[in-house]
């Protein structure tokens, strides 16, 4: 299995104090962007939101990254940085996918505001790079195709980004429909308050690999 440390990380550019401030840095920028993107939503990060809560210029933020889009590909790499940590190379290929996948997950939940810009830039994103990478050698260690390890690695980490973003809404919008016409979201949408999301989730998972392994006879 490859090891994350293989991967490219992005070059970061030294800080320089001014007066008696103390050294800015491309990690306090993302950590800072990371704080305020929980706390306040994606439409909060501006430069000048961050700048002010980090008690520094805009300017000096442009100098460790371009832009708004660079530093949201930025900040939702950084988020995974421990979403491989629980997998080990001794670990059977069904269980290393449902281990990531439940990762991701929690990772996503705990940062609602990521999922459109998971791999997004792989340039900018080596752990998203390195996630996609040890999925895909799961299902190449099962000996399924080329096309298949493809299809099988962008399915799940697809279906994993997509479950992360849950709207609540939903379930009242499901109740108001007319309860003939649309009968299974009725009977779904009423048990919603006793709903698990990560258990919802983790059952999609399981019916995903359940799939693979039919095909591997």
């Amino acid at each position: 299995m490859q090891s994350m440390s293989s991967a490219t990380t992005p070059k970061r550019t030294r800080g320089r104090p001014r007066g008696g401030r103390p050294a800015l840095s491309l990690d306090a920028v993302v950590t800072a962007a990371v704080a305020l993107l929980d706390e306040a939503g994606e439409d909060a990060l501006t430069f000048r939101a961050l700048a002010a809560r980090m008690e520094t210029g805009v300017g000096a933020i442009y100098h460790y990254v371009g832009g708004r889009d660079e530093l949201l590909d930025r900040v939702t790499d950084a988020i995974l940085v421990d979403v491989l940590a629980p997998v080990t190379e001794s670990d059977e290929p069904f269980a290393t996918l449902r281990t990531l996948s439940a990762s991701l997950f929690d990772t996503l939940q705990r940062h609602e505001w990521a999922g459109p810009y998971l791999m997004r830039d792989a340039t900018l994103q080596p752990h998203a790079l390195g996630l996609f990478e040890v999925m895909g050698q799961q299902f190449m260690r099962l000996e399924l195709p080329a096309a298949q390890c493809f299809n099988a690695a962008s399915t799940l980490l697809s279906f994993a980004v997509g479950s992360g973003a849950e709207n609540r809404e939903l379930p009242d919008a499901w109740l108001a429909l007319d309860a003939e016409q649309f009968p299974f979201l009725h009977t779904i949408a009423s048990g919603f308050a006793d709903h698990d999301d990560r258990e919802q989730f983790l059952a999609g998972v399981d019916i995903f690999l359940a799939g693979v392994r039919a095909q591997l006879g």
